[in-house]
């Protein structure tokens, strides 16, 4: 039932449905990670916006273009104080300042914890498709073992809503309401029609199950437990609280409880072993996923490539979260955000979607597969037997109640309204930019310091220092920080601030990513932004070509060509064919004429300026003028 090399990438899930275009996509997500969010876009605009490797495309023109076309239709709701610090120097991130919404849930102990995409789809002559997404992960580029849930169906023609769509609805209308900041209108707008149409989607369950429901918690400050009574059990979750576990036993026959040692024995430790199930699972070194992957390479003895110093902080093995239960000959699976705690039914936003369907294909032992079984793709495969590792340590780590009390302290001031104005500085292209807004108060021992997202932590500068520099005397009562001299690339709404939190001879730091309103930007920002990532001709030509691609291209063939070199010939612009471009721009006319109106709208742009003519490529109206005057001409 669940086939281990059967791995689904983010990207491929987020994919229209073939002849489909997205219209609206709503994400939400614990912890978020800018770089993934910036790529996203590559899913509606290119197919194959990935490696080999899975790894996506970062060209930086295919995803200016993908963010050019779908920036505006994508929002991501997150836990304030959970956004993570993405490298320096990212200018394309000016493209999601609208597009991510920082939320606290109702229970101020309580975190916001759903990963799920609401994808709204639209065709010429054809009635609108809606997909579901319900995840294990957050949006970031963790490599773990997680689940991908896909619902899909047809927008119907009719009054009356499905019944079991209910809980999607109102989801998407209580977001809104947990947004740390003001939303625009238009959003509001769109959550209210995307509402309104789902409850009249005709969702269809995967096979080999029958019907599904859809359960929320934590809305409203409703606590959650939407178990059926069962006769047996099995539960995946990568965190474990003793008093869930014995209630999972007690109440539901919990039988297999598969999670990582270091939550066994932390049920160990405050419960003790016998509220632990008989049979206890954690995963084998087998599932290591590097490994797997490198024993499914042809070349097996290609040389390993060294791990990145950046990936060290992110997740590994088991992530994913799932309660299957079996009464008579009926198996009721969830699977989605909740992990087997207290928090997750009594304080969280989650969202789980129950699956049911026959014993016989959607039971425990269809779900773990058989320990003679000759595949090697089944759950059971990656498992192996947990061994109690001595006597439990009853000594808690005192750096574990540090990271908690930074990670509390930065939920907090995530939910502050914060300002950034940005004023000219007297060098000629440089910006000052002040951060303003009332954060909260410091403990003892706690630091804290901020820079804007754009630049390195050299940059930083400490919250309520007494330095003051240049033009920082007539800034607003409650300013935070100001930094001079920025360049226009620099300006952004995402502020990065560390958290150090010291307790005798033990210290955390902890980094994290604050939006703010950005006020007094520079007109045209995303004009101008765009002219400063166009730097040469050749860019300007992949970006028209790019335009001109159909939805659902191959954008890596297009990549690895347009990476390849080529001399300037009579006939070529910037490296591509005269006749690549024109015929482009015919295809474009006959089958999406939309797209030679964008590409006309960024022509004009770099018309504007001297130097953005100067990046249009000699003898370009010669082609492009004939096909805008067909254009305009079907236009009349």
């Amino acid at each position: 039932m669940l086939g281990t090399r059967e791995r689904t990438l983010l990207l491929e899930s987020l994919r229209p449905p073939p002849g489909y275009r997205l219209r609206r996509a709503v994400g939400t997500s614990y912890t978020l990670d800018l770089i993934a969010l910036l790529t996203a876009p590559l899913a509606f605009t290119f197919f194959d916006a990935h490696d080999e490797d899975g790894a996506p495309v970062t060209d930086p023109v295919a995803l200016l273009e993908a963010l050019r076309r779908h920036a505006e239709s994508i929002t991501l709701f997150c836990q304030a104080g959970a956004i993570a610090v993405p490298k320096p120097e990212q200018t394309l991130l000016a493209y999601l300042e609208g597009s991510v919404v920082e939320v606290q849930p109702p229970s101020e102990e309580g975190i916001f914890h759903p990963k799920l995409w609401v994808l709204a789809f639209e065709a010429d002559d054809r009635h609108p498709v809606y997909r579901v997404l319900c995840l294990s992960r957050n949006l970031t580029f963790a490599r773990s073992w997680d689940t991908c849930l896909s619902l899909e169906g047809p927008l119907m023609d009719r009054q009356r809503g499905y019944g079991r769509n209910k809980p999607l609805a109102d989801l998407l209308l209580a977001l809104p309401g947990l947004a740390t900041r003001a939303i625009r209108g238009e959003l509001r707008e769109d959550l209210e029609r995307m509402a309104h149409e789902i409850r009249r989607v005709r969702f269809r369950p995967p096979r080999p199950f029958t019907d599904f429901r859809i359960h929320h918690f934590g809305l409203w400050r409703r606590r959650g437990w939407p178990f059926p009574a069962a006769s047996r059990s099995l539960t995946i979750s990568p965190y474990l609280i003793g008093s869930v576990v014995q209630k999972l036993g007690d109440e539901h026959g919990l039988d297999v409880l598969i999670s990582r040692p270091e939550a066994f024995q932390g049920v160990v430790r405050s419960s003790g072993r016998e509220a632990l199930p008989e049979t206890c699972y954690v995963l084998s070194p087998a599932a290591d996923l590097d490994a797997r992957d490198a024993q499914e390479e042809d070349d097996t003895d290609a040389p390993a490539e060294p791990a990145a110093a950046d990936d060290e902080g992110e997740l590994a093995g088991l992530h994913a979260k799932l309660f299957l239960f079996e009464n008579g000959g009926q198996a009721h699976f969830f699977t989605g955000s909740a992990n087997a705690t207290t928090a997750a039914f009594g304080l969280n936003v989650e969202v789980l979607v129950e699956l049911v369907g026959s014993k016989k294909d959607c039971g425990i032992a269809s779900l773990l597969g058989s320990e003679d079984d000759a595949r090697l793709d089944t759950l059971r495969s990656l498992l192996q037997e947990y061994t109690p590792s001595g006597d439990p340590d009853d000594k808690d780590d005192p750096k574990k109640e540090l990271e908690r009390r930074a990670e509390r302290f930065a939920r907090v001031l995530g939910t502050t309204r914060l300002t950034a104005k940005v004023r000219d500085a007297d060098a000629e292209e440089r910006w000052d930019l002040t951060l303003s807004g009332e954060l909260p108060e410091t403990s003892s021992g706690v630091t804290v310091k901020v820079w804007p997202a754009t630049l390195s932590s050299e940059a930083a500068k400490g919250v309520g220092s007494p330095t003051v520099g240049p033009g920082d005397l007539d800034g607003p009562a409650d300013r935070i920080a100001t930094f001079n001299g920025l360049s226009f690339e620099a300006l952004t709404g995402f502020f990065a601030f560390e958290v150090l939190v010291r307790e005798g001879r033990h210290r955390i730091r902890h980094r994290f990513v604050v939006t703010a309103e950005l006020v007094g930007a520079p007109e045209n920002r995303k004009e101008r932004l765009l002219r400063s990532l166009l730097k040469d001709r050749r860019r300007v030509l992949r970006l028209l070509l790019l335009i001109l691609m159909d939805e659902g291209a191959d954008v890596l063939a297009f990549v690895d060509s347009a990476n390849q070199d080529s001399s300037v010939a009579e006939g070529f612009f910037g490296g591509w064919p005269e006749a690549a471009l024109l015929e482009a721009l015919l295809q474009s006319l006959s089958r999406n004429p939309n797209r030679v109106d964008e590409a006309a709208r960024l022509i004009a742009d770099l018309q504007k300026t001297e130097e953005g003519k100067g990046l249009l490529p000699d003898g370009l109206d010669e082609i492009w003028e004939p096909v805008w005057r067909a254009r305009r001409a079907v236009k009349r």
